[in-house]
């Protein structure tokens, strides 16, 4: 008689402990638990969406975060609105002296006619973006070179422009690294026919 109530009991909890279960579950203050599936493919499709922003904007020889052109625009026309630069440096490999802007994530390189050249950008939301998500989107990159612990991908963007993404160098721990920054390069505005020289192509 105990044994059959001890299991009649034993059933009644299990029943009991099923129906709560079942009601807190049900209940409209129970957060559903996260779709792991789901929230990488949303990541997914905001770097395809910024990506394919980035390249139409580099056709027109800009960055994301910029309204100025790479060719038309010269060093007056960025000091007109965003007054003096944080820093200038000049870069002896690059062809030019490059001027940074913090405030907006910019760094601008001109050339000795004060023409823009080259334009990079360093905005944050750039940092969703995966090296292999880039080669997804864009394809096989025309330029892709590894240098001081860094991978350097670049593409052709219409007939004049250049777009280069500079990831960290994967590694076994970090096979697809995020975009650190990238740029958008006139290559024409490089060359010094003065100097006899070509100038750069990425």
């Amino acid at each position: 008689m105990a044994n059959r109530l001890f299991k009649n009991k034993g059933l009644r909890r299990v029943i009991a402990g099923l129906v709560l279960s079942l009601l807190i579950g049900c209940s409209p203050f129970s957060s559903p638990s996260p779709n792991p599936s789901s929230e990488t493919d949303s990541t997914s499709q905001l770097s395809q969406s910024l990506l394919l922003n980035m390249r139409k904007s580099a056709e027109q020889g800009k960055v994301i975060n910029s309204d100025f052109a790479v060719k038309t625009a010269v060093l007056e026309d960025v000091k007109k609105k965003w007054g003096e630069p944080d820093k200038t440096d000049w870069v002896p490999a690059a062809k030019g002296t490059y001027v940074t802007y913090s405030d907006q994530a910019l760094v601008v390189g001109f050339n000795k006619g004060m023409q823009i050249f080259e334009v990079r950008s360093f905005d944050q939301k750039l940092q969703k973006v995966s090296l292999a998500k880039t080669k997804e989107v864009y394809g096989a990159p025309a330029y892709d070179v590894k240098l001081n612990g860094e991978e350097i991908i670049g593409y052709t963007a219409g007939q004049e422009f250049k777009i280069e993404l500079v990831f960290p160098e994967p590694t076994h721990n970090n096979p697809n690294p995020l975009l650190d920054h990238y740029l958008v390069l006139y290559p024409q505005g490089t060359v010094n026919s003065m100097a006899n020289d070509p100038g750069r192509q990425w």
